[in-house]
Parts: C-alpha cells; structure tokens; sequence
C-alpha cells in the first residue's frame, strides 16, 4: 500500500452563520442615526451595578425611526433563507432590541428559544475587546488536542466591527465576553419566525388516507 496515502476530511454537520458588512459610505450615517435614536430611548440612563448593561425594549422593530435598519435586516434574513431552503415560508422579526456595553461588562452563554434566526447588528464597536464567541453545538465534544484547531477547537470566535451584521440559528449558544475598550459597545440584536409557523411549518409530515387514520404518506 502507498504509505503517501492520506484520509480526506469532510465537514458532515457544518453550522451555519453569516455576516455582512454595509459599505463605510452607508454604515457611518446609519450608525450616526441609530445611535442618537438609541441615546434617547434610554434616557436618562438608569444606574446599573458594574459589569452590567443598558439594554432597550424588545419593539425597535416597530419604531418609524428604525425603518432604514429593518429593511436591511429583512434583506439579510431574505438571503439566508435561500441558503436554508425555506424562502418559500415568509419570516418577521419577532424582538428587536439595542444593547449597551459598557467598558467592563458582559453577557452570559444564552441562546434564543422559540426563534429560527437570530442576528447582531454593530453600532459602535471599541478598538479592543470585542468579539462573539460562539460554542460548538454538539454535545459532549471534549477531543484531546495538543493545539487549538478547525477539529479540535469547542469555541469559535467572530470578529465583529462596526457596519457588520451577524447572523446565526437561534438554537446556537453564544456569548459575548467583557467590553476591554475605553468606550461603549453598541449593538441592536433581533430574532426572525417563520410567520405561519403554526399552519404549515409545524404540520404534520404525514396524512390520513381512506379507511386508515393512522397511516403514513408512504415513507418507511
């Protein structure tokens, strides 16, 4: 046998997640807007113990002055689900919500039930210290490794800057570690729902046929 033989590798349950930049032209004057919008939701700002964050109600989504911003995200979500297969089945954003971080605080590992898409928006973003840390999804992989690689690693980190969108399957734990900066972190986060969920997506995969109330479509 020809000792220069060599297993390929091939990635059989990859987890998806996208990201998007707006040019600098577009995202500075979003930001600028988005900002000042937020600025003032949140005032005047309520005193939080040290580590903690500011965040928005959950209706961004439903405000005049975030219209620019839900189109964007619902062009995003428009090409995920082609990616996905399910653009056939409309989806809305059920919570849109604006997260303040100051220098020294955090959010705890947390996913997003009840959803099928959830996203982050970048505002304003400090020099250093920012990242989203995602965590490997299935359950139990603790591979002994000499190094930290593709195969190996439980974590993956997204490098986020301000402009940029982050998209992922709700179901996918994730967390975003202490603010190092000097200055805030400002992100807007969002969850999108097949909209008919109930009638269509979640309907049985079978149907009864003549005679027959429990039988199948057909398939084993």
């Amino acid at each position: 046998m020809d000792p220069k033989l060599k297993p390929e590798a091939h990635d059989l349950f990859p987890t998806p997640l996208w990201s998007v930049d707006l040019p600098p032209a577009d995202a500075g004057p979003l930001n600028v807007k988005l900002k000042s919008e937020i600025e003032h939701i949140i005032a005047p700002r309520p005193k939080v113990p040290s580590g903690s964050n500011w965040q928005t109600p959950q209706d961004l989504h439903r405000r005049p002055a975030f219209a620019e911003f839900v189109r964007f995200v619902e062009m995003a979500c428009a090409s995920v689900a082609e990616d996905l297969q399910v653009a056939q089945y409309p989806m809305i954003i059920t919570g849109c919500w604006a997260n303040i971080n100051p220098p020294g605080s955090y959010h705890p590992t947390h996913n997003h039930p009840n959803n099928y898409l959830s996203g982050v928006y970048y505002v304003d973003v400090p020099a250093v210290g920012s990242h989203l840390i995602l965590q490997d999804p299935r359950p139990g992989v603790i591979m002994p490794r000499a190094k930290l690689g593709r195969f190996t690693a439980n974590v993956a980190v997204a490098p986020v800057k301000a402009g940029r969108m982050v998209l992922f399957p709700s179901w996918l734990r994730h967390h975003v570690p202490s603010n190092e900066g000097s200055t805030e972190r400002i992100s807007i986060a969002f969850n999108l729902m097949f909209a008919n969920f109930a009638e269509t997506i979640s309907a049985p995969m079978w149907r009864p046929s003549a005679g027959n109330s429990d039988a199948s479509d057909g398939t084993p």
